[in-house]
C-alpha cells in the first residue's frame, strides 16, 4: 500500500526510513560524492571545484554569486574555490564592466580541457547510476524532485 506524506503522521506513528524520500535523497547523494570523489581525483579535482569548474562551463561566464546559487555552496566558500581554481591556471576572474562589484568567471583553455577529461570520467558514474532507468523515468524523477525544492522554497 502506497503512503501519501499526509497520511504517515497519523496512520503510521513507526518511522521506516525506507519509506521516507530524505533517506534516500541523502543516502544516494552521500554514495554519490564518495564514488565522485575517487573517479574526480583522477584528474587532480574534488568535488568542489567540479562543480565551479561544470557551471562555468555550462554557461561560459558565471558569476560568484551565481556559481554560489547553482552550486548551492556560500559564497565565501564558492570564492576561495575560484581563487585556488585561478591559481591552478583553470579559470580567470574579471570585474563585471556593468558592475565592479561583481565578480566573473571564465573557463581557461586548461579549465576547458580539465572539465572533458573529467567528464569522460563521471559520465560513466552517471551511466552506471541510471542503469535500467528509462529517460521518461529520469525525467520524472527530476520533476518530482524539482517539485519537492520548490515546495521547500515556499518556507
Amino acid at each position: 500500500m502506497s503512503k501519501t506524506p499526509e497520511s504517515l503522521p497519523q496512520e503510521d506513528p513507526v518511522f521506516h526510513r525506507e519509506e521516507f524520500p530524505f533517506y534516500w535523497i541523502v543516502n544516494v547523494y552521500a554514495r554519490y560524492t564518495q564514488i565522485m570523489e575517487v573517479t574526480l581525483k583522477k584528474v587532480q579535482l574534488d568535488v568542489s571545484r567540479f562543480r565551479v569548474l561544470i557551471i562555468t562551463h555550462q554557461y561560459g561566464t558565471a558569476s560568484i554569486s551565481q556559481i554560489s546559487e547553482y552550486a548551492m555552496a556560500k559564497m565565501p566558500t564558492v570564492t576561495k574555490i575560484v581563487g585556488r581554481l585561478r591559481e591552478d591556471g583553470l579559470v580567470t576572474t574579471l570585474s563585471s564592466e556593468r558592475d565592479a562589484r561583481v565578480t566573473e568567471v571564465t573557463l581557461t583553455a586548461a579549465g576547458k580541457a580539465k572539465v572533458e577529461a573529467a567528464q569522460l570520467l563521471t559520465q560513466k558514474v552517471f551511466q552506471k547510476a541510471f542503469r535500467g532507468m528509462t529517460a521518461a523515468q529520469i525525467e520524472k524523477m527530476n520533476q518530482s524532485l524539482g517539485r519537492v525544492m520548490a515546495n521547500l522554497n515556499d518556507l
